[in-house]
């Protein structure tokens, strides 16, 4: 059978001198493993749309949940990307968190559309990389089902009131007015305002508008550090892409 969808190619493995497989980012079956035949030959017609992070358009040959690649259309190959190592290493942290999370056969249209803004983004050539991996990873947090509580006080129902706090382990926030009602052990971190206003930005806004924001000194790093922890708390674990990622910007 064959299935036609869009979709970006997250990972790549050779398989002998001419064929790969390939992970991909569908909008239809969410992350798929593809085998490509022939695609590193000189001649190979489909070279060009199945680089890593190329956004293409794929027609895959489909045998109960086997892939391989029919015909492929690139539509954007966001090759700029493997001109600057810290931006490459960054999408492919990225590109682990949704390989990691995503499951196959269930759509992927909106972390596709996500991604493919993202990468984007991240191409430009002004990008500033501590801002679009803090978002990423907020907003990606949420897309996947965890998604704090901003929208106010959980004591008073109040958007703002005096100093917020926000609680590391009930994932919402809390005035200094209601903290006689928080528990005695539980983990609160005191927000800045530009921060508070950055995170409710960041996972409320629409995708396309997710990154139009600027940060700078304290909040900048308040902002980065938290999404990290936020986002790697929720999964339970860490990538070895993201402490490399880290090694290039120390």
């Amino acid at each position: 059978m064959l299935v036609t969808v869009e979709g970006i190619v997250i990972g790549k493995r050779d398989i002998g001198e001419n064929n790969c497989f390939l992970d991909v980012l569908t909008d239809k079956y969410g992350v798929i493993e593809a085998t490509a035949h022939g695609v590193k030959k000189v001649n190979s017609k489909n070279a060009s749309s199945v680089g890593l992070f190329s956004y293409s358009k794929f027609c895959f040959n489909k045998t109960n949940l086997h892939y391989s690649v029919n015909s492929a259309e690139p539509k954007c190959s966001f090759f700029g990307l493997s001109s600057d190592l810290k931006k490459f290493s960054l999408a492919v942290y990225f590109a682990d968190i949704i390989k990691y999370t995503s499951a196959a056969e269930q759509s992927g249209e909106d972390i596709l559309r996500f991604f493919a803004i993202t990468l984007y983004k991240l191409e430009k050539e002004n990008a500033d990389c501590e801002i679009i991996k803090g978002a990423f990873e907020f907003r990606i947090a949420a897309m996947l089902g965890f998604p704090p509580d901003l929208r106010a006080c959980r004591g008073c129902g109040r958007y703002l009131n005096g100093d917020m706090l926000f609680s590391l382990e009930k994932n919402n926030l809390i005035c200094e007015e209601c903290l006689e009602e928080s528990e005695e052990d539980e983990e609160l971190k005191a927000l800045l305002p530009d921060l508070l206003h950055t995170m409710r930005f960041v996972l409320y806004s629409p995708s396309e508008k997710v990154y139009g924001f600027t940060l700078k000194g304290e909040t900048r790093e308040e902002f980065s550090f938290l999404a990290e922890d936020y986002l790697l708390s929720q999964l339970g674990r860490s990538f070895k892409t993201l402490e490399y990622y880290k090694n290039l910007s120390t």
